[in-house]
Formats: structure tokens, sequence, C-alpha cells
């Protein structure tokens, strides 16, 4: 019966349901995988690896963004039947992006020693294998971004799902081995890899390495660049410094429980990710053609809001048996940590949300707030740090003086009518 339903489904909705049950389930085996390594590593090694990881995202996510110009420009090329075009564009920046991928190998390769001396991590071979993570982050968003704008969501959908479930066996096979941090840290390089080469396999005909004689508009293709990545820069700061910070300035004893603790709040940053991938091509269209969007910003929030204050009271009536389940541990410090999670968290979920929003109208008014709440967080938690209750309250009250500027932003375009053309 849902099969039949399906097919009378144009192929633009189709496309739409399947990118968004193959991110759902991608999503799915990244917090499997979470799960798997919090059960497996002890605290202490397990507040290791989310230093870490926290690092991989911080630096990371900014690359990610360059997807969207990539299928911006791919999809206008395809419309316009200019072949010739998009190959050259895509083989230009494959080039580029494959230089920076060395040249990033090539720094964190030095510098390995130093960080995994500063954070105080046993495993030297981790801070090799978070250099080859951070080289490999370059050529995705490049091949992701081509795959999307050419509209090939099979090979986008195919390399999510296979990427994820890569990462979460080897994961399993390399944690019974006992490699502990750097079996974990090289699933996550292992899927990337993979990654790469599905993504890359429906490309190969488009792309060569020889250089390009066509002149390459990039100052039009990434205009909209620079503030989806700071945006994306200080929303993953705001939301993984913190880890960096307890894991610096407690010992290894505090930030394993701290760690345990930020389980719950991935939870909470898990939720709205569908949310927000759905709620952006609608919202940007719909401004586009200078129509009103704030119906489906306050579907958004309202979808946000209710995961969020279900999932805490969730949490908060059982706290010892989440904690049992997400980490296999639960101590009186980290059930209280996870509380204040569920709180902090649910303020960064909505900020996502409204951010997101923001972007897709191209309204840039909020990046300036970002920013300075994002280095206001850091400096507190640098100054102010007695306790590990007093880093998360910090985090309780930033989130929800971010969340109520941004909303403040929203309303100020509702009252000046600026939600159609802004």
């Amino acid at each position: 019966m849902i099969f039949k339903h399906l097919k009378n489904i144009d192929h633009y909705t189709r496309n739409i349901i399947l990118v968004f049950v193959g991110t759902l389930l991608a999503n799915f085996t990244a917090l499997l995988y979470q799960l798997l390594i919090a059960h497996k590593l002890t605290p202490a090694d397990f507040a290791a690896f989310n230093s870490l990881l926290a690092i991989f995202s911080v630096i990371s996510a900014p690359l990610a963004t360059v997807q969207v110009p990539v299928a911006k420009f791919c999809a206008e090329f395809s419309a316009r039947n200019q072949q010739a075009s998009a190959d050259s564009f895509l083989s230009d920046l494959t080039r580029k992006t494959a230089f920076l991928s060395i040249a990033t190998l090539f720094i964190f390769w030095l510098i390995s020693v130093y960080l995994i001396r500063v954070l105080k991590i046993p495993s030297v071979a981790s801070g090799y294998l978070l250099a080859l993570l951070l080289a490999s982050t370059w050529l995705i968003p490049v091949f992701a971004g081509g795959v999307q704008g050419l509209e090939l969501f099979g090979w986008l959908t195919a390399s999510v799902l296979i990427s994820g479930i890569l990462k979460l066996l080897m994961a399993f096979v390399f944690l019974i081995l006992g490699y502990k941090i750097a079996g974990a840290l090289g699933a996550l390089l292992l899927s990337n890899i993979a990654a790469i080469a599905i993504y890359y396999y429906p490309l190969r005909s488009r792309i060569s390495l020889a250089a390009v004689k066509e002149r390459i508009g990039y100052k039009e293709a990434f205009s909209f660049l620079i503030p989806v990545a700071i945006a994306q820069f200080c929303f993953y700061f705001l939301v993984g410094i913190d880890l960096i910070l307890v894991k610096y300035y407690f010992s290894p004893e505090d930030s394993g429980i701290y760690s345990l603790a930020q389980m719950v709040g991935k939870i909470f940053l898990f939720l709205p990710l569908a949310i927000g991938i759905v709620m952006f091509p609608k919202t940007s269209g719909l401004n586009s053609q200078n129509k009103e969007t704030l119906h489906i910003l306050n579907r958004s929030l309202l979808y946000a809001g209710g995961l969020c204050i279900l999932a805490a009271l969730v949490y908060n009536l059982f706290p010892a048996f989440f904690l049992n389940i997400l980490t296999g541990k639960a101590n009186p410090e980290s059930i209280l940590l996870g509380r204040m999670f569920s709180v902090s968290m649910s303020f960064f979920t909505l900020l996502y949300i409204l951010y997101t929003y923001l972007l897709s109208i191209k309204d840039f008014r909020f990046l300036k707030y970002l920013f300075i709440f994002t280095l206001f967080q850091y400096l507190c938690i640098a100054i102010f740090h007695y306790n590990l209750f007093q880093v998360q309250l910090i985090l309780c009250l930033n989130g929800l003086v971010l969340f109520l500027v941004h909303l403040g932003l929203v309303l100020t375009l509702r009252k000046k009518g600026r939600l159609a053309n802004a």
C-alpha cells in the first residue's frame, strides 16, 4: 500500500523523501557510533576522544559549507545545459582543494605531537589520525555538492548511509581489538574515505586534474559561502568548545564525568537536523519568489521546541536509566550535568533553527551577535571554571541570550514587513 502511494508522488517529492530518510538513518548510525564509543572507552579516554572530535568539528564545519555554493553553481550549469562549464568548475575546484588538503595534512601532522601533549592524551597516533581526518574533509563537500547540484540523489543517499554504517562497524572492530581512541578516530577516517569514493564515482567522467582553460567565476559562486561558514563555525564552537576547555582545565576524572553527561546534549542537537534540512530549501524558495516565510519558521520552531521539551521531560524523569543506556555509566554528578545539558542544548537547538532561517532569507545581521556571544562564552569559561556546573551554567545562560537575540531579529523583520523580501 505504501509503495502504491509512493508511485503517485512526483519525482521531486520522491527525491526529498529519499534524502530525508537517508539523512535520518545516517544520523541514527552516528548516534550508535557515539553510544558504542561511550560504552567501550573509559571516562578518561572518552573525554580525550571527545576533545579531539570537538577540534575536528570546529575546523571541519566551515569547510562543509563549501557544498552549498558548489551545489548551486552545478545546478545552474545543468539547468542551462552548460555541461562543459560544470565539468571545468568541478575539475578546477578539485585541484585547488586537493592542494589545500595536502597543506592541511602537513600542518596538523607537524603540530599533532604538541596538541596531544597539551590535551594530555596518551595516544600519539590519535594526533596523526586527526591530521588525516582534517585533510579528508576538503574533498567531501566538493564532491557532495557536485552530486547534489546534478540531482544524483541516489548517490548522495548511498554515500551518507554506507559511510555511516562502515564507521559504526569499523569502530566496533577496532575497539574490540583494543585500539581505543585511535580505533574510534580510525573508523571515522575510513568512513570519510568511503564517502569520497562513493561521491567521486558518478563524477569520475566529469573531473580532470589537468589545468582548466576556462575562467571560473568563483566570486559569484562563493558569495554565499562566507556568512554560512561563519555561522557554522560559531555554532559548532559554541556547542563544542566546552569539551576542549574542560579537558584542558580539569583532571581526567572530571573531564570524563563531563563527557559522559554531554552524551545527553548530543541527543538534543541531533533532533533539529532533519527539520533544518527540510526548512532551509523551503524558506529559500519562498523568499526567492517574494512570498511569506514566517509560517514555515513557526512550524519548525514548534516541532524543534516540542521535541526538546519531550526529550527533556523524559530524561529528567529517568536520568540514571538513560545515562546507563547512553554511556553504560551513571553517577550523581553526570546526572546533574545531564539535566543542565538538556537545558543548554535545547536553547542551542532553537538557535540553530533561527539562524538557519535567517541564512535562508539572506538576512546576515545575526552574524555579529553570533560571533560576539561565541567569543563571550569562550572567555567566560576560560575565566570562570571553578567547577563543572559553572561551565554548564555559562552555556545555559549564553544559549538563552542567543536564542532571544535571534528571535528578536526575526520579530523586527516581521514588524518591518520584510519577511517576504528580506
